[in-house]
Parts: structure tokens; C-alpha cells; sequence
């Protein structure tokens, strides 16, 4: 039997930011822009979140300042677009 290795998922749609990551990405200048936020939701590996339909978790790698940081988003798939309602930088 032959397993398949799960795939990022590719999503052209619309994305709505909420006010936490608007806010989040205001103290996060460096690295987090806009586009940075979106490409991470269009092209990035969404894991779903347990116990909640529609949610998922998108766990993005950033270099800063010669250090790796990983930054959790939380988005959630509605009929016609995606909404980004959360994310912050995991600490090590």
C-alpha cells in the first residue's frame, strides 16, 4: 500500500484580516507586511484544528535577527473567503 504525503494547500480566494492581526503585524514591521501575512495563508500548510469545523492553525518560519521564529496563524474558511482572527509569535 502506498501512503500519500499531505499536500499545502493553494488558495486563490478572498482573505479578510481581523483587527488582532492588523494590530500584530503594526509591532511586527521587520518582517510581517500585508502581503507577507496573505502569501503565508495562500501558500502555506493549513492544519486543522481540533474540535472546530472550518478552523485551522498555519505555523510560519521567519528568520529575525539570525534567530528563527515561528509565528501561529489562526484562520477560519468561510463560504466565499478565508478570515485571519489570530496569530502571535511562539516563544522556544
Amino acid at each position: 500500500m502506498f501512503r500519500v504525503q499531505p499536500r499545502a494547500r493553494r488558495y486563490f480566494g478572498d482573505i479578510v484580516l481581523g483587527p488582532q492581526p492588523l494590530n500584530w503585524m503594526n509591532r511586527h514591521r521587520s518582517f510581517a507586511s500585508r502581503e507577507w501575512f496573505e502569501s503565508q495563508i495562500r501558500y502555506g500548510e493549513w492544519i486543522r484544528d481540533r474540535g472546530r469545523q472550518d478552523h485551522y492553525l498555519i505555523y510560519a518560519t521567519e528568520v529575525e535577527r539570525r534567530e528563527p521564529i515561528t509565528v501561529l496563524i489562526k484562520i477560519e474558511f468561510r463560504q466565499n473567503y478565508v478570515f485571519a482572527y489570530h496569530s502571535h509569535v511562539l516563544r522556544k
